[in-house]
């Protein structure tokens, strides 16, 4: 592991990895400071922000929008955010999808709601996976596609207990997948095991259907 000193050799030439990571130990690092200097934080993301590093684009993004080191600012938040997606940051991506879909510092808008939602989905984040599935299968911002729904799903569900659910609830249904007891109930039994309560109580009706 770099010593700060060393970080601060470098970043004081211009390293943005080392102004990044300057910031990050300041602001959450074991050893830093209480209360965190917020504005010591900013100093070093931003020139790392500006110089196009994208995890510097994000949590500047996130210091405007809770005023830390900086004025509450929504509009800087979404032009970070915008920055930090276009360089291939998923959350922040995702993000800007939650604004557009809540109206949060930007107009209510699904149709950009959905074309962050692809971006941050094509990125791996598990919770816009999930999101668009749920758009597709509900018709948000698209025509209903139960197919690209299940897809979505199944993407979010290495790890995302209610894309488990979901794809629960479209293998009891048949909506976008063969209708099949025996995989809604695998679905709902991994959603369940996570603590999903709702995924528990379908188990059990199924198990009632099927004459358990």
């Amino acid at each position: 592991m770099e010593t700060t000193a060393v970080l601060k050799r470098r970043a004081e030439q211009g390293d943005t990895r080392a102004q990044f990571r300057l910031g990050y130990r300041l602001a959450f690092g074991k050893n830093r400071p209480r209360p965190t200097d917020w504005p010591a934080v900013v100093a070093y993301w931003r020139p790392a922000a500006e110089a196009g590093h994208a995890r510097a684009q994000f949590y500047l993004a996130v210091c405007h929008e809770h005023g830390n080191g900086v004025p509450q600012d929504m509009a800087e938040a979404l032009r970070w955010w915008e920055k930090a997606a276009g360089n291939g940051h998923a959350v922040a991506a995702y993000n800007l999808a939650f604004s557009y879909r809540t109206g949060d510092g930007v107009p209510q808008n699904d149709g950009m709601m959905l074309h962050w939602l692809e971006k941050a989905g094509k990125g791996a984040d598990p919770d816009a996976q999930r999101d668009l599935g749920v758009c597709y299968h509900e018709g948000r911002g698209v025509t209903v596609d139960d197919v690209r729904a299940v897809f979505w799903y199944k993407k979010a569900a290495g790890g995302d207990t209610k894309a488990m659910y979901n794809l629960g609830l479209c293998h009891e249904a048949g909506d976008g997948v063969a209708s099949s007891h025996r995989w809604a109930r695998f679905w709902f039994g991994k959603a369940a095991a996570r603590g999903h309560r709702k995924a528990r109580v379908r188990l059990r009706q199924i198990a009632s259907a099927d004459g358990e």
